[in-house]
């Protein structure tokens, strides 16, 4: 009496192990491949096309996840300390102190644009014109 698998009921796989294998070895030594760019790699070897979806797939099983670049670099301890160190020399200040100071990583400044704040539905108001700011600074109402 002989034993063989019957087939299986799914779809058979387009990918056999060693090419799984090809894919997370690439993969590995050019960690920065995109998955469509070793999607188009492996359908050149394998002659036919093979969706993006397997190849993360296969990445995922051989432990290669996506990863996304920090957006800043991590404070390290020293600037811990200093940020600290700053802070504490300025507890004390009072409100005409701060305003004398700009952080700049807030956000990006440009003192030459005009704002122009509407009020909807007033047509008394001239023009439905509230105010006009120009550099920070109130200008006078006509009329």
């Amino acid at each position: 009496m002989s034993f063989t698998r019957r087939p299986g009921s799914g779809r058979p796989l387009q990918i056999n192990r060693r090419e799984d294998h090809h894919i997370v070895r690439n993969a590995r030594e050019q960690p920065t491949t995109s998955s469509a760019a070793i999607q188009a790699e492996v359908a050149l070897s394998l002659g036919s096309p093979v969706s993006s979806r397997t190849i993360r797939r296969r990445l995922i099983e051989g432990h290669l996840g996506s990863r996304r670049s920090l957006r800043v670099l991590p404070l390290t301890p020293s600037h811990r300390r200093l940020r600290l160190e700053w802070c504490r020399t300025r507890g004390n200040w009072i409100a005409a102190e701060w305003n004398q100071v700009v952080f700049s990583d807030e956000s990006r400044f440009n003192p030459a644009v005009m704002t122009i704040v509407f009020v909807c539905g007033d047509p008394v108001v001239n023009a439905s014109i509230l105010f006009l700011l120009y550099c920070g600074t109130a200008l006078p109402q006509p009329g």
